[in-house]
């Protein structure tokens, strides 16, 4: 089980080290931008943007671009950063199950004297530890851009966040994994995982724009999450945690149970 673990770090430190360095140049670039904004007429200009758009983002925009905990919100962390990290977590529970078999490497992986079970945990420990590494990474990228540009952070704001969002994206790479223990292609897990983030952050929207289905915003993931609201009183929702706790365990366990059944 170590030497699998200890074969997919190496594989994937490369690659992480690039989401990390392409994340960080991104949030310097916003962050380096925010004293600029800070000087503009915010009012006039977001009074001249269309309704649909303000509820379309589901924020005060005005309110929002005048706290760094609210620009950053609106400009890369409600959606952007989260997408980019769902391209490494479905990639990497992609690689986990059907990758392998989709690679025809899987019969030699299980000729090891290692149980099904401990072979998906082995595969998993890696990515849920990356994830967390790029999630840190980009908390004390903001903490570290922040003191250089005179835009700080409150400490307790950037903890609760970086706990937040960890969890966040372990529910996803429990999709992610559930999804490559019965799918055959790396490719097919990683787009399931990215689209699937994508259409519950379009229809969280969407409910902010159509009064139907206003009362349904619940069925988004992305209902859970607020960036701007954790970064600004560091408070986390326990109820909101123990829903993206509950996605990863019955994800993670629901592949297990499948890939121990499955004929390779």
């Amino acid at each position: 089980m170590w030497n699998i673990i200890k074969r997919q770090f190496t594989e994937q430190k490369n690659s992480v080290l690039i989401y990390i360095i392409g994340i960080s140049a991104y949030c310097l670039l916003m962050i380096s931008l925010f004293p600029s904004l800070q000087k503009m007429d915010i009012k006039a200009m977001m009074s001249q943007m269309p309704e649909q758009f303000t509820k379309f983002f589901g924020n005060d925009l005005t309110s929002a671009y005048t706290s760094i905990e609210g620009y950053l919100s609106m400009e890369f962390l409600s959606f952007f950063f989260i997408l980019i990290v769902l391209f490494y977590v479905g990639s990497a529970a992609g690689s986990a199950i059907a990758g392998q078999i989709e690679k025809k490497t899987m019969d030699f992986n299980l000729s090891q004297p290692i149980p099904r079970t401990k072979f998906v945990i082995s595969q998993s420990v890696i990515a849920l530890l990356y994830s967390m590494g790029i999630v840190l990474a980009t908390a004390l990228s903001m903490f570290v851009f922040g003191k250089i540009f005179n835009a700080e952070f409150k400490i307790t704001g950037l903890l609760a966040f970086s706990a937040f969002v960890t969890l966040f994206v372990w529910a996803f790479y429990g999709i992610g994994i559930f999804l490559s223990s019965f799918l055959r292609s790396k490719m097919s897990v990683m787009l399931a995982v990215v689209m699937f983030g994508l259409a519950s952050y379009v229809f969280l929207s969407l409910t902010r724009m159509v009064d139907s289905i206003k009362d349904l915003d619940y069925l988004s993931i992305f209902h859970l999450y607020d960036p701007q609201k954790i970064l600004q009183t560091g408070e986390l929702n326990l109820s909101n945690l123990i829903v993206l706790a509950g996605i990863f365990l019955i994800g993670l366990t629901g592949s297990v149970i499948i890939f121990n059944k499955k004929d390779v």
